[in-house]
């Protein structure tokens, strides 16, 4: 059977549609794993991302935010017990309250009931604690520590049931810190001193 010139021409362009046709398909499952590498690739990125935002937002979560006013606190966490005391005012975890008491001694009288850190904003790898110990009477101190050493350490407030008076303090934004003489009945206060945590961790007196 001859096949004429016509019927030639057709034949090869018909194989020719199947040739271009075969290779767009193997073109196109050729990227298609592109696509999903890259898909992958952007889940993994944002499943990192919210890792590291997770993790900030825990160590942000150990730290209390300036001003520091331990009146709020007492009426937050102790007379109202409001389910936001630990989100507005945390306490150090256990690993670190032990590493801090270890600096304080041995004696049972030196270790504090609890211990809250600072965000101080300094920069410098200082870090600012208050110190709240609780018995017969109440103690707070302010201490700066600093590769594991103790660079400064002021009494910020004091209560005794028995007397008229007690000390409070507030840690301002500036780091300063205002001692205050409160009046048990009428609430009433009065600045009794002021002092400046340095960029140096030490704390001077005015």
């Amino acid at each position: 059977m001859k096949i004429d010139s016509s019927m030639y021409k057709l034949i090869s362009a018909f194989l020719l549609v199947i040739i271009f046709t075969s290779c767009q398909e193997h073109s196109k499952s050729a990227e298609k794993p592109k696509k999903e590498n890259v898909v992958t690739a952007s889940k993994d990125m944002l499943s990192k991302s919210k890792n590291v935002i997770i993790k900030d937002s825990v160590k942000d979560s150990q730290t209390i935010s300036l001003p520091f006013d331990f009146e709020k606190y007492t009426a937050v966490c102790l007379q109202q017990s409001s389910p936001d005391c630990e989100k507005i005012y945390p306490k150090l975890d256990e690993i670190n309250f032990k590493k801090i008491s270890k600096l304080l001694g041995n004696k049972s009288e030196d270790i504090p009931t609890n211990i809250f850190e600072i965000d101080s904003k300094l920069n410098n790898g200082i870090k600012i604690y208050v110190l709240d110990l609780e018995g017969d009477s109440t103690f707070q101190e302010i201490i700066t520590v600093s590769n594991n050493k103790i660079i400064a350490r002021k009494s910020v407030g004091h209560s005794m049931p028995e007397e008229k008076t007690y000390e409070s303090f507030i840690i301002e934004n500036n780091m300063t810190v205002n001692v205050y003489n409160i009046n048990f009945e009428t609430l009433k206060k009065s600045l009794k001193e002021k002092f400046t945590i340095l960029s140096n961790g030490e704390i001077s007196g005015r």
